[in-house]
């Protein structure tokens, strides 16, 4: 019941309060200062289209005055027709605010609102950016980098934003709840008599810390690795092998520039996509380990095999509970896409203690005949 009161509150709270005139609202093509493959404006829509091999299609619209706020939310709407997902994860429709320094070079950090791919109705998405100092101005991105298909964009908005003086309050009558509740819990389950209690207690612990540290937490030190990688990877050029004059004419031709860099840019965007999906692998290891070492600790404890479909709703019913806490971060939202993948990692983690547990009686039952 807390759960499902505390989801309620939190979907129809806003947090942020406006504080400024609107950066950006439904803009037109002509708004736009930068217009790249094939775009369209139908009835106040974006429509851009990316034929079979063809041009990725964006627009760029400038945000004047971005930079005297300390964040910005954008919000926006999108529809997708057939848009086929590139090689890498980014290749789809996308709203963006990118943020640029003074050399007009793009910053890194986070910048997405929308990744869509496939067909999807109309649907409405959100995202609050903070303002990083060494930027100059921002733009608000609207783009199709699908293999192929149609985007459509409507209903644009970017506005400068401030946090209500009344989140703190709520954040702390909602924490309030939740510490009573885990302390009722921690009794009725007498957890502080399990047979793993400590490694139980360590793993909640790093969960409930994931769970909550600031987004800058995570992705600075993402965006140093990858900052990293790209520097080594722009200067891992191979040494020109020596060619003796009986040898050249037998000697293959030296790769192009152009090769190269597509080459090298092509390894960035496959490490980048493994450090950005870091965090799915975080949820599903420290949630199937959580998983496993309950069920090993009922196990040596002797419960009946009941318990077990007990322990698995419990697991379920305090990852969705971690997930609503972070609706008490200031940077960090709820993801249905994380509860789904704390489940698989359960999933796997039952799977995994169930052929132990047949392999463990097997080698018993062999050693008493």
């Amino acid at each position: 019941m807390l759960l499902a009161a505390s989801l309620l509150f939190w979907a129809f709270y806003d947090r942020h309060e406006v504080v400024g005139p609107a950066l950006l609202e439904s803009p037109s093509i002509a708004d736009a200062w930068r217009v790249r493959g094939d775009c369209v404006e139908t009835n106040g829509q974006f429509v851009l289209t990316v034929s079979e091999s063809g041009k990725m299609a964006g627009l760029n619209f400038r945000l004047p005055g971005a930079m005297a706020y300390d964040l910005v939310r954008v919000r926006g709407r999108v529809e997708t027709d057939d848009v086929v997902e590139g090689k890498f994860s980014w290749r789809c429709a996308r709203l963006l605010l990118i943020q640029y320094d003074q050399n007009d070079k793009w910053l890194p950090g986070q910048h997405g609102v929308i990744s869509e791919s496939g067909t999807l109705d109309w649907s409405a998405h959100e995202d609050v950016f903070e303002v990083t100092r060494a930027a100059t101005h921002a733009d608000l991105v609207v783009q199709n980098a699908g293999v192929s298909g149609v985007a459509r964009f409507d209903e644009l908005l970017a506005e400068p934003v401030r946090v209500r003086a009344s989140f703190a309050w709520w954040r702390f009558f909602t924490a309030a709840l939740w510490v009573g509740m885990a302390a009722l819990y921690f009794n009725r389950c007498r957890l502080n008599s399990r047979r793993l209690k400590s490694l139980i207690a360590l793993n909640v612990i790093a969960i409930l810390v994931g769970v909550l540290a600031p987004s800058e937490w995570i992705s600075q030190p993402a965006d140093w690795i990858k900052k990293e990688f790209a520097e080594w990877v722009k200067t891992d050029v191979p040494a020109k092998p020596s060619v003796q004059p009986s040898e050249k004419s037998a000697a293959k031709p030296a790769p192009k520039p152009a090769s190269v860099a597509k080459a090298n840019h092509e390894r960035i965007d496959q490490f980048n996509l493994v450090v950005g999906n870091a965090h799915k692998l975080g949820h599903f290891a420290l949630f199937g380990s959580l998983c496993f070492l309950v069920y090993c600790s009922a196990a040596l404890e002797r419960q009946h095999p009941s318990y077990y479909f007990k322990v698995m709703f419990d697991m379920l019913l305090f990852a969705a509970v971690t997930e609503s806490l972070q609706h008490l971060t200031l940077d960090r939202t709820p993801g249905f896409g994380d509860f789904i993948t704390d489940a698989r990692g359960m999933l796997l983690a039952f799977v995994v203690f169930l052929f132990a547990r047949l392999l463990l009686f097997g080698w018993k039952r062999q050693r008493t005949r």
